[in-house]
């Protein structure tokens, strides 16, 4: 995301990010979980066409929050490992 620095040593701007991560990661799996109730209802075409579109895009973008999101729970993990080791 723009904005968005990987290597902060704020363990706040860690914490927010790994914050919006956490909620983009929940709306995409309430997405698809949405998508998947849905599917069975479609007509033949329309499921397969959300099968080939649909799924793959939402999955991917799930993927990559989580990956986003495991990142900042390690950043901040190791901002509070450096903070409390401070005197």
């Amino acid at each position: 995301m723009e904005s968005e620095d990987l290597t902060t040593t704020s363990i706040q701007v860690a914490k927010f990010w790994h914050s919006a991560y956490d909620e983009l990661v929940r709306m995409e799996e309430q997405l698809l979980s949405q998508l998947e109730d849905m599917l069975p209802k479609l007509s033949r075409a329309a499921r397969r066409e959300a099968e080939l579109t649909n799924l793959p895009m939402i999955n991917e973008h799930l993927q990559t929050f989580k990956y986003r999101r495991a990142h900042w729970r390690e950043r901040v993990e190791s901002l509070d490992g450096q903070n409390s080791g401070r005197t």
